[in-house]
């Protein structure tokens, strides 16, 4: 008899998380694995490549009625209201918890329990999908992702520990996460694992080759970063980066793909420093990848990655790199070989991109190390996925 899984995750909108879970669907051996996954919103870009053998469950009600335009239900209306009052006082707070927390908090009684019961029931991502598996779903074996730098973010952790005590295996995609996580909370030393973001680089190249990209301009030096509008992306330093390239006479389009909440806070910062021409945000893109094949180089400047998944993607497309030295950076760069690891500063940022445009003798021996390097590759750390779900029961 085929064991029974179940994934959760908030949504398959374009993320790191999110990609590294549909490749490992993809991956997954359905002759011995009967494959539910429950997504608190549907209709995200990376919904369309799920594997036909992966049952997509109801979304909960309250998830229901919140993605519906117009939606009547009084009940859920009051507890809506709810939440959007705790989260704005949440706001006032001095130590404000993170807004995950917040919400859980004010719906979890309206929250169904799941009739089914699993042999593993897994969270692929920390806050929602955590809490949920925790709390709401009924398995012989429960393990949940974290794909973030979770020690640095907004999670207050004696909370969440109310959720991932019953948590048996908790994954972490880094090593720097695995330690991190694993000085929390004594009680998680013996339950932290490490599995690597699941990238496939066969279909990374594959999808390189679709169509795309027409956008880019390819008379001039193309730059190029993928990543949610998001503060920790660190957007407002590279462009500020970007106005000393310009102000130093380099011809070039730095071109951004992602969307988010900082979007509107961007496009007055790119208008201020009078880079309408040369920093370009694209918006979402199902398929990255030929943009990245057709840039020059590839710049991260975030400030936190859980792991750094678009940066190793860059790599696999063989392309010149320039990340900021966030957590794992030094996981995935090989500073000066195969790519350049730069200080969080504007200056450093702006070097960095610099250093490979006045010389092309470093930057052809960087894409030379990469061409002779074997493509990443971490299908094989679905094995360990196996082995921490076929250990024996424990709940």
């Amino acid at each position: 008899m085929k064991e029974q899984l179940l994934f959760v995750i908030d949504s398959l909108n374009i993320g790191g998380a999110e990609k590294s879970l549909v490749a490992l669907l993809n991956m997954i051996d359905s002759s011995k694995y009967d494959v539910d996954l429950l997504l608190f919103k549907k209709g995200g870009e990376l919904d369309k490549y799920l594997p036909h053998y992966i049952n997509l469950l109801p979304q909960p009600e309250y998830f229901m009625y919140l993605n519906q335009r117009n939606a009547i239900n009084k009940h859920f209306l009051l507890y809506k209201i709810k939440t959007s009052i705790a989260l704005r006082i949440n706001n006032f707070n001095n130590k404000p918890i993170h807004s995950e927390q917040v919400v859980y908090r004010s719906i979890q009684n309206i929250l169904p329990t799941l009739e089914k019961k699993y042999d593993a029931a897994i969270a692929y991502s920390q806050g929602m999908p955590t809490y949920f598996v925790s709390n709401k779903v009924k398995a012989n074996k429960k393990l949940a992702w974290i794909n973030t730098d979770y020690i640095n973010t907004l999670y207050h952790k004696e909370i969440d520990y109310q959720s991932y005590k019953n948590i048996d295996s908790i994954i972490t995609v880094s090593n720097y996460t695995k330690e991190s996580v694993s000085n929390t909370n004594e009680e998680y030393k013996g339950k932290v694992e490490l599995i690597l973001d699941i990238i496939n680089p066969s279909t990374i190249i594959e999808m390189a080759k679709e169509d795309g990209g027409s956008e880019i301009d390819r008379s001039v030096i193309k730059l190029l970063t993928v990543g949610r509008l998001e503060k920790v992306k660190a957007y407002d330093k590279a462009i500020k980066a970007a106005k000393l390239l310009k102000d130093s006479n380099f011809k070039f389009k730095w071109y951004v793909i992602g969307d988010g909440a900082e979007k509107q806070n961007l496009e007055q910062m790119i208008n201020q420093h009078d880079l309408d021409e040369e920093f370009i945000l694209l918006g979402k893109k199902e398929n990255p990848y030929p943009y990245i094949k057709a840039c020059d180089i590839y710049i991260q400047t975030s400030a936190k990655e859980g792991f750094g998944l678009t940066v190793m993607e860059a790599k696999i497309l063989k392309k010149a790199i320039v990340c900021t030295d966030f957590p794992t950076a030094k996981e995935i760069i090989n500073h000066e070989i195969d790519g350049l690891i730069v200080e969080h500063d504007i200056k450093s940022i702006y070097q960095g991109i610099r250093r490979y445009l006045k010389n092309d003798v470093f930057k052809k021996s960087i894409e030379n190390a990469l061409e002779r390097s074997k493509p990443y590759s971490s299908i094989n750390q679905i094995t360990k996925f196996y082995n921490l779900i076929e250990r024996g029961d424990s709940n």
